[in-house]
Order: C-alpha cells, then sequence, then structure tokens
C-alpha cells in the first residue's frame, strides 16, 4: 500500500481562448512621454516664451517699441496650445481605444463569453494585460471547481433527502449513502464497514459496486488500508487494491483509494471507502474534504440511532412490563395475549403474509390489551356484564393502548393494530367505525384470534364455550363481525387440528417392551 502526493494540476484553458481581441500598440512613443511632451507644448513652452520676451524688451522700452514683440508672443503662444491639443488629443484617442477594449472584455467576460487579450507590447499597458490574463485563468478555474463541488453535493443531497424522506430503516439509509457517494465520486466500488469492538474488527454493513457483484470481509484492526484508517482514525486516499478495503472478489486492480474515519467525540464507529480502478485519475484533495464530511455525518447518525435503540429497548421493556401487569390484574385473563398471538401468527402464515405483518401479529398480539392498565379495577374485573357506560369506559382502552405505544417509532405499525383490534367488519367497531377493507389486515386477523380466545375461556361473568360452540359464534360473525376470508382459514385451521388430536386419539397404543 503506497500514499500518493496530489499532484499539481495544469491550468485549464479557457473555454473563451479562441475568440481574442488584440490590444492595439500605442504608437510613436510612450504614453507618458506624449502626455509630457503635450503638457510642455500647452503650459511651459509659452511660459519661457513670455518670461524671454520680458527680459528682451528690459521692461524698459515704451509701448510702443514692444508692441510687436508681444503680437508675436501671442501667437507663439497660440500655436504652442494648438500643438499640444493636437498630440493630447491623439494620445486620449489612444488611452480611449485601449478603455473600450478593456470594457469590451470584461462584458464579455460577464456574457461568459470571454476573450483572453492578446499583448503585442512590453510597456505598462501590456503588463497590465499580461496580469489580466493571468487572474482570469486562475479566476475561471475556481469557479468550475466551485460549480462542479456545489452541483456534486445538490446531487447527493437531493438523493439521499429522497430515502430520508422514506425512512424505513438505517441500513438502506446507509446503503443509499455508500451508492450515491460512489456514483458522485466516479468510482466503482464503494464500501461502509462498522467496528465491532468486542472482535476487534471490522465487518462490512453497505457495499455497492454498480453491476458487479462482490463479497465483502471482516477485517482486523490495522489490516490493510481500511483497517488503517479504523485503527488510526486518520484519512488516507492514495493508491491501492480494492484487497486492501476488504473485497475478496470482483476484476479489480490496482487504483485510487480513499479511505476516511467515521469518527464522533475521537470514538471511531468504522470506514467509509471507495475505490477507483483508473490510476491516471487520482482522488483529489477536494474528494477527500467531501468524503470526509459525509463521513462526518454518517457518524453522527449512526451514534444517534444507537442511542434511539437504547431508548426504544428500555421503553419496550416498560411497556411489556405493563403487558404482564395487566394479565396480572385480571387472573382469567393469564396467557391470553401469547395465546391471541400464537393463532394470529398461524393464520397469517396460512394467508401468506409477509415478515413484516408477520412480527407486527407477533408484537400486536402480546401487546393489543396493554390499554387495560389505564382501565380502573371496578369496570375491569366486574363480575357481571357491563352496562353502556362501562363499556365505553373499557373501549377507551384501545385507545389507551395506542397512546402508550406510539413513541415508539419502530413499534408505529404495532401501534395502529392496538388502536383497531375492535373494529368490526360492518363498520359497528370502535374507535374509528372503520369498515371492511379499510380495516388493516393485521386488526382483521387479530381480532379473530381474540374473540375466539375469550370465548374459549372463562370469565368473570360467564364459563368458557366449548370449541364447537366458538366455531359456530365465528361462523355467525362471518361478513358481520369478522372478516369472512379470515374466518374461513381460522376455521380451517382448527379443523386440521382437531383432526390430528382425533387421529392421535384412534391410533391404537403399541405396548412397552418387555425385558426376556
Amino acid at each position: 500500500m503506497s500514499v500518493m502526493l496530489k499532484p499539481a494540476r495544469k491550468p485549464a484553458m479557457a473555454p473563451w481562448s479562441s475568440a481574442k481581441i488584440r490590444v492595439l500598440p500605442l504608437r510613436d512613443v510612450r504614453l507618458t512621454r506624449k502626455v509630457a511632451l503635450a503638457f510642455g507644448f500647452m503650459a511651459f513652452i509659452p511660459l519661457l516664451l513670455v518670461f524671454w520676451g520680458f527680459h528682451a524688451s528690459g521692461l524698459l522700452g515704451s509701448v510702443e517699441s514692444s508692441q510687436p514683440m508681444f503680437q508675436v508672443l501671442i501667437l507663439d503662444i497660440i500655436g504652442s496650445i494648438v500643438v499640444g491639443y493636437l498630440i493630447l488629443k491623439s494620445t486620449m484617442r489612444a488611452v480611449m481605444d485601449v478603455v473600450h477594449q478593456a470594457r469590451a472584455v470584461s462584458q464579455q467576460f460577464k456574457d461568459v463569453v470571454k476573450a483572453e487579450p492578446q499583448v503585442e507590447q512590453g510597456d505598462e499597458i501590456g503588463e497590465l494585460a499580461r496580469t489580466f490574463n493571468r487572474i482570469t485563468h486562475e479566476l475561471e478555474h475556481k469557479i468550475d471547481e466551485l460549480q462542479s463541488s456545489q452541483a456534486l453535493i445538490k446531487r447527493l443531497l437531493s438523493r439521499i433527502g429522497n430515502v430520508i424522506g422514506s425512512y424505513e430503516g438505517v441500513d438502506n439509509l446507509l446503503e443509499l449513502i455508500v451508492e450515491n457517494a460512489s456514483d458522485a465520486l466516479q468510482a466503482q466500488l464503494g464500501s461502509l464497514m462498522l467496528v465491532d469492538g468486542q472482535k476487534q474488527e471490522i465487518e462490512a454493513k453497505a457495499v455497492w459496486s454498480g453491476a458487479t457483484s462482490v463479497t465483502m470481509r471482516s477485517m482486523k484492526l490495522g489490516e490493510g488500508i481500511a483497517g488503517w484508517v479504523a485503527r488510526e482514525g486518520t484519512p488516507m486516499h492514495g493508491t491501492g487494491s480494492a484487497a486492501a478495503l476488504g473485497c475478496v472478489n470482483g476484476a479489480f486492480r490496482e487504483g485510487a483509494v480513499l479511505c476516511v474515519p467515521l469518527t464522533v467525540r475521537d470514538k471511531t464507529l468504522g470506514v467509509l471507502s471507495v475505490f477507483r480502478s483508473d490510476l491516471a485519475q487520482p482522488f483529489t484533495e477536494d474528494d477527500r474534504v467531501l468524503l470526509v464530511n459525509i463521513g462526518s455525518q454518517i457518524a453522527v447518525a449512526l451514534e444517534n440511532y444507537r442511542l434511539n435503540l437504547d431508548i426504544e429497548r428500555t421503553y419496550l421493556e416498560a411497556v411489556m412490563a405493563l403487558a404482564l401487569a395487566v394479565e396480572a390484574r385480571e387472573p382469567y385473563t393469564a396467557g391470553h395475549s401469547k395465546r391471541v398471538a400464537f393463532y394470529a401468527t398461524q393464520i397469517a402464515q396460512a394467508m401468506g403474509v409477509d415478515e413484516k405483518t408477520m412480527k407486527v401479529l407477533k408484537e400486536g398480539g402480546v401487546l393489543h390489551d396493554v390499554g387495560k392498565i389505564g382501565i380502573k379495577d371496578h369496570v375491569l374485573l366486574k363480575p357481571a356484564p357491563l352496562d353502556p357506560d362501562e363499556q365505553k369506559i373499557m373501549q377507551q382502552h384501545s385507545v389507551i393502548g395506542e397512546a402508550i405505544l406510539k413513541p415508539l417509532r419502530s413499534l408505529g405499525s404495532v401501534a395502529e393494530l392496538v388502536r383497531s383490534h375492535h373494529e368490526r367488519y360492518d363498520g359497528g367497531g370502535y374507535p374509528g367505525k372503520l369498515k371492511g377493507e379499510q380495516i388493516p389486515l393485521p386488526a382483521r386477523i387479530l381480532v379473530v384470534a381474540d374473540s375466539y380466545d375469550a370465548m374459549t375461556t372463562d370469565r368473570p361473568y360467564r364459563k368458557r364455550m366449548t370449541i364447537q360452540d366458538a366455531k359456530a359464534e365465528l361462523k355467525k360473525g362471518s361478513g358481520t363481525q369478522f372478516d369472512p376470508q379470515v374466518v374461513e382459514i381460522f376455521l380451517s385451521i382448527i379443523s386440521e387440528k382437531e383432526e390430528r388430536l382425533a387421529a392421535a386419539k384412534a391410533a391404537p397404543s403399541v405396548p412397552p417392551p418387555t425385558a426376556s
């Protein structure tokens, strides 16, 4: 592994160099000499003539004798002024030509149709023009770099912002950042690896390689470029192999490498790396600064995500404790939540739902009655059917449960399920009076599982139903209280279970072998 210093880059040719403007030379003499000569003819020489005239006359002669002399002096002064005027006019014309040309160059520069002045003289004006050329070259180069950087940052922010708006998990966000950072830097490989403090390794969390499939391996701290950056917490850009970044396959030879640490509060959480297979295009200092800034933002996001997970885990443990407290307050419902979750997941599995819905049903089955923690005992534990006012109080438990779960972002779908698990298929349920397909599928599944378990267990005001009676009640409520499809699937599950039990009972028992 070797580190390559950033090469000096030749200034780009100005796109307007083909449109040339000639700065015309000032003829005869320099501008300063012309101005001095004109000043002499118009002021200094006439003064000398006046002085000589008065000296020649001695101021002693009579007015009549000196009159011809003064006439000659006046004519000389007038002539000197005329000559000086002509010289000054010619000089000012040349100056105005330079001014007009300078204005033309300035205007063309503003309109981005720029012209590079071609200087053909070596005086002060020529030196000024050459200095102006250098300044415009440097300014244009900086403007191009700034515009390129702005376009890159805007493109990155736009792409990343779209996924942040539809955030579904930190993994998706990290994959998006790696993909777009690699694409923006014209890299063929990008990876993000996180530090495992216990193993003292870095493991790949997100990788992008375009259409090429690559495999990343874990690396010890200090191993390769990525391991060194993770251990030292220092960015590195130079030349190296993709293997030094943890890539174990892919058609990558020696290329340009840029690797930066993900650091927050002097703690390195991981590394962000990009690889460019073209050695002729090394990563620049601007590329390094951009990737360092992206890495800093990722590190902050990862640290916040970890803290949020810790908070949510603590909150979820408290919610689970509340759910257990509800069952402890109501002995007749001991084990109810777990049984409801079991029935609901069986129905969902038979319906072929996705893993996300299955997870919601598992968690929702356990937590669906957590809102009963807010219902007073004289209603919750009443050993008789509830009157209308008490029913209204009891119906609040679904809303209370939603309020308890809503602060947990990861349980957003579970909170919706808890709110809706007493909605009826015909729209007569609570709290939202939802009807048919308006009711989320997990809620339509859970209400069947919840009702079946309630019917087949003892309650303070009645004894449990038989399985056959419970099946009859489910059929009776199909299309009104329950989703017909869910009822049909659940009844088939119960029937299969009954058939298996009957078959097991009917099977002849085999006596154990006797010892001889």
